[in-house]
């Protein structure tokens, strides 16, 4: 932990640290009041209740009784639940792809630092596997048109690497067996309980991992991209059919390589394992300036939060972007102090790892970028780079540029579909830049606080969805920042609140303000860590925190109402699994229908806003914005011929209809399957048709 943090608060700050705690947990009372008193119909709460008091009376024993093997506990009792909520397989594919992620990060750091630099200033394993990923992942950007995306050639490139560096591997297996001894220290009651907690957390997130995905992008894009891939071996960028073809697809290629090898499940392990990764930088960060148990309580607080379970409950980029955006700050901040190794290409790596997830991320990796820039300069750092120091620092430049100049090729738009009023590219609307109007609020200075009280308003979901420990945190570190802080401390304020304004001002939604949640997780780690180090505080952070952990958990569903069920069947019943699909989502059993029975049919899904394809994987058109060129024309469709047209142009020969349409479904489409098209299968409210001649 570094030194230079501020005396504990003197007792002036106390009143007031006391009255604005008080004013903050009214209004999370207030708050909180309409989700208890209108719970979701389908929301299961003994599921709940089952798996987190057996995780917490469980892992709090054995902790309490053998509190000297507490990381070996931690890491067998993790391991275990994973394999038997996952399967072994599924769970040895994600760890091998974590392996080789570590391992050829630790090659490509090595070979940038000078003879000796690496030993003396060793990598932590989340920012080593990060820089592994990001070259992964550029790599396959790059050959992601060529028909060469089998399982066996994934298995190759898995598995050559470990083999051909098996001094690492062995000394990567050999650390993971010393984890597994004693602790050195053993860790104090309230680390225990902190990791008790972390592990239910944990346990509940496996839980959620274990479900089929019946998430809407992940089955309009997210999952759709490895099913495309592994039926195609290759990715064809067609924005004429999904508008999305050419958006930067960095997670989504870690994606790709964990569904070809271990299916969905490992896919969703991985989105998982990338949130970890998260985590783990965000205890390094607080690490930094505070103790042991504050980090554990801020990874415990954020893994809790409804808005972290939608993260691990539906494939999404927002967890490995937010790595990368915190492994690129954590490196950055060590170029506030002199003794600093030179890991400028390492740098370069990350922030190419995250603008190969996100555009957006270019709000966070510029001013961290400059300030990087500017420090090298004044330090002369630059004169320390290797030549394979400078090797790397261009391949990294070539990974970060790669998407948006494929993009400008393909479509005269680097960033498309978006700012195409800028850009005007023909496949997209040219008269407007594509944003959701549903998102789009203004910025005011309690914005923060209605992102907290309202999260509604700002995803798809209900209030309590960002989580509400934040509004305890904000008075802790507005007092915090009243006193002479570190460097590393204001910069980390500043970017805070510049990534939060510039993106609320663009898309006032909270799976893109992550990053910005995560470092205000930082920064009250930090604050807190001001506050005395006593027995009594311990335990109050204790109580507290656990509190608000717990009740996170009790609205998990907030942010997602697929997270009403924990639905612990789902990980060893086929059943449980197919009721839970077809309850969330019925039309991945359409799609599987579809793909078993007419894999050769050109199919229209004329659903209006519907999680189109949702797992087909032949051809297809779909009425959503994914699909622009048949979106429009469908939704304003005024007669049959208008309806007719659409799936003559496409050569359509058979259709997809909800057999009781939503308000917003025309009268042009219902006339069309009653005219044009023959019922052959249904499921549910859902119909599969014969498009044929005028009946």
């Amino acid at each position: 932990m570094n030194q230079g943090n501020p005396i504990p608060f003197p007792r002036a700050y106390w009143p007031w640290l006391g009255l604005l705690l008080a004013i903050h947990a009214g209004i999370i009372v207030w708050t909180l009041t309409d989700p208890f008193t209108t719970p979701r119909l389908d929301y299961r709460p003994r599921e709940f209740l089952v798996v987190t008091l057996a995780g917490l009376t469980g892992f709090g024993v054995v902790l309490a009784w053998w509190g000297s093997y507490t990381r070996a506990l931690a890491l067998s009792g993790t391991l275990l639940a994973a394999v038997i909520l996952l399967t072994p397989s599924v769970v040895v594919v994600v760890g091998l792809c974590g392996l080789n992620a570590y391992l050829t990060g630790r090659r490509v750091i090595r070979w940038t630092l000078s003879p000796g630099a690496f030993d003396t200033n060793p990598i932590s394993f989340s920012l080593a596997t990060l820089v592994g990923l990001s070259a992964w992942i550029g790599v396959l950007s790059l050959v992601l048109s060529l028909k060469i995306h089998y399982a066996p050639v994934y298995a190759v490139a898995l598995l050559v690497p470990l083999l051909v560096w098996w001094r690492d591997s062995l000394r990567a297996f050999r650390h993971l067996a010393r984890l597994l001894r004693p602790n050195a220290n053993k860790p104090s009651w309230s680390e225990r309980g902190w990791i008790a907690l972390l592990l239910t957390l944990i346990l509940l997130h496996l839980f959620i991992v274990a479900k089929p995905d019946a998430g809407y992008d992940a089955n309009t894009m997210h999952l759709q991209i490895p099913l495309l891939v592994a039926h195609a071996h290759r990715w064809p960028y067609d924005v004429g059919r999904y508008a999305w073809a050419v958006m930067p697809m960095g997670a989504d290629l870690a994606y790709v390589a964990t569904y070809l090898l271990g299916g969905e499940t490992a896919a969703r392990l991985a989105n998982f394992g990338f949130g970890a990764l998260a985590c783990r930088l965000l205890y390094e960060l607080v690490r930094r300036y505070a103790r042991r148990d504050i980090a554990w309580a801020s990874i415990c607080l954020v893994a809790s939060t409804p808005l972290a379970f939608l993260e691990t409950g539906t494939l999404f980029v927002e967890n490995l972007w937010t790595a990368f955006l915190l492994g690129t700050l954590a490196l950055a901040l060590d170029h506030t102090n002199d003794g600093t190794p030179d890991n400028l290409p390492t740098i370069g790596l990350l922030a190419a790892g995250a603008l190969q997830c996100k555009v957006i991320g270019i709000i966070w990796i510029a001013p961290v970028l400059a300030f990087v820039v500017y420090s090298a300069w004044r330090r002369q750092r630059f004169r320390n780079l290797n030549l394979a120091g400078v090797v790397v620092l261009a391949v990294a430049a070539g990974f970060a540029l790669w998407p948006y100049a494929n993009a400008w090729v393909r479509t005269g738009n680097p960033v498309f579909p978006f700012l195409n009023s800028l850009f005007r590219s023909p496949y997209f609307d040219a008269l407007t830049s594509f944003t959701n109007l549903a998102y789009k609020m203004p910025l005011r200075p309690w914005s923060f606080y209605e992102a907290v009280v309202s999260s509604g308003r700002f995803i798809e979901g209900a209030d309590g969805a960002a989580g509400v420990h934040w509004l305890l945190l904000v008075p802790v570190i507005a007092l915090a920042f009243l006193r002479r802080r570190p460097l590393a401390q204001w910069l980390c304020l500043a970017l805070a609140a510049a990534f939060f304004v510039i993106v609320f001002t663009q898309q006032s939604y909270l799976r893109y303000l992550l990053p910005a949640f995560l470092l205000i997780a930082v920064l009250g780690g930090w604050a807190l860590n001001d506050i005395p180090d006593r027995r009594a505080t311990r335990v109050a952070l204790l109580v507290v925190g656990g509190a608000l952990c717990l009740v996170h958990i009790r609205f998990m569903y907030t942010a997602s109402w697929i997270n009403a069920t924990l639905c612990p069947g789902c990980a060893f019943d086929a059943g449980a699994r197919a009721n839970y699909v077809g309850n969330y989502l019925p039309d991945r059993i359409v799609s599987d229908y579809l793909n078993r029975n007419l894999p050769e049919a050109r199919v229209g899904f004329f659903m209006l806003n519907a999680p189109s394809p949702a797992g087909y994987v032949g051809y297809s058109r779909s009425a959503n914005w994914h699909d622009y060129p048949v979106f429009g024309p469908l939704a304003r469709a005024k007669s049959v011929d208008d309806v007719l047209a659409i799936a003559t142009r496409y050569g359509l020969t058979h259709a997809v209809f909800r057999e009781s349409p939503v308000d917003a479904e025309n009268a042009a489409i219902r006339e069309f399957r009653k005219h044009h098209t023959t019922p052959t299968w249904r499921f549910g409210d859902m119909v599969v048709t014969k498009i044929g001649l005028a009946q």
